[in-house]
């Protein structure tokens, strides 16, 4: 399974530059200074139209990530180092490679590869020639699932691995680690606590968590719409959603039943006041401190429930 698996469309272009609070201008200059990754398709375009810009995930977190750097005043070729590897191919585990036949090798890797690609790319695997085609039989939208942005994505996604870029200079050489804290691998996290505590005290570097710029796109309500196109909510998530966005909505019941199904009973309130008030008042014929429920229950029937509040003295 594969991160298309769940997530469909999760490549196609819906987010706008605009939500990411980049000004145009900025991502101009930056697409001048090669900072802003271009596509296959879009290298080939030998005529560049002005438009609107929209973005799929992994473009708008490597702008996330741009926007972090240009904060602290990182320079552009170091950005462009770091965007060399965060597009570049994810680089195998050769201790993991050494443990395993190639024919588990090929297995692994074939099960993150679209099944009309199989055949033609099973036996590459199985010489050792794939890398070599790789660039040749692959696609755009499957192309990246390869590289360390996407990698990023499935990690984080599916696997539930919270990700850190790590970025560390040398003169004029550029270093960049990714940092995976996988609460279910104690080796792991043994040698990442290591790793972190060497850098602290021997290096300069620059740390930029990257579930936060992706919990963005999950977390904020203006990405909500994009949300839905690239399926990250469902149909029945989105109902709770719209609710949650609601200033109306008080209250919001969640009830789920043996069968799987849920019933969700929502809660809403609204002032009427003046005008309104009245006629509302002389309709239903409320008098003060009274409380009136109704039920629709179709065009033709309404269930009205009176409830009234009355505060009896006691005699003296």
């Amino acid at each position: 399974m594969n991160i298309y698996d769940y997530y469909p469309r999760i490549f196609e272009k819906k987010i706008p530059l605009s939500l990411l609070k980049i000004p145009s201008r900025n991502y101009n200059h930056w697409k001048k200074e090669n900072l802003v990754y271009s596509s296959k398709e879009t290298k080939s375009k030998n005529i560049e139209k002005r438009e609107n810009v929209f973005l799929n995930v992994f473009d708008a977190l490597w702008l996330f990530i741009v926007k972090e750097l240009r904060e602290f005043n990182v320079d552009f070729p170091t950005i462009r180092a770091v965007k060399d590897i965060m597009y570049s191919n994810i680089e195998f585990d050769n201790e993991k490679l050494d443990s395993i036949s190639t024919q588990e090798f090929a297995n692994s890797i074939l099960k993150h590869v679209p099944e009309e690609l199989k055949d033609t790319i099973r036996p590459l695997l199985l010489d050792g020639s794939f890398l070599t085609y790789f660039d040749k039989i692959i696609d755009e939208k499957n192309y990246i699932l390869f590289q360390n942005i996407g990698g990023v994505f499935s990690d984080i996604l599916l696997r539930d691995v919270s990700v850190s870029l790590m970025i560390k200079k040398k003169e004029e050489f550029v270093e960049v680690f990714f940092i995976k804290n996988d609460s279910n691998n104690f080796n792991n996290n043994t040698t990442l606590a290591n790793l972190i505590s060497n850098s602290i005290i021997n290096d300069t570097f620059i740390n930029i968590p990257l579930v936060p710029l992706v919990a963005k796109m999950f977390e904020d309500s203006n990405f909500d719409k994009h949300n839905f196109q690239f399926y990250f909510f469902n149909e029945n998530e989105k109902k709770v959603v719209d609710a949650l966005n609601d200033d109306l909505c008080k209250e919001i019941k969640v009830n789920k039943h043996q069968s799987g199904d849920i019933t969700l009973n929502l809660t809403f309130e609204e002032d009427v006041k003046n005008q309104n008030a009245k006629e509302i008042r002389r309709i239903l014929g409320m008098k003060q401190y009274e409380k009136i429920e109704m039920v629709y229950r179709n065009d033709k029937h309404l269930v009205v429930k009176n409830t009234k509040k009355e505060i009896l003295k006691k005699e003296q």
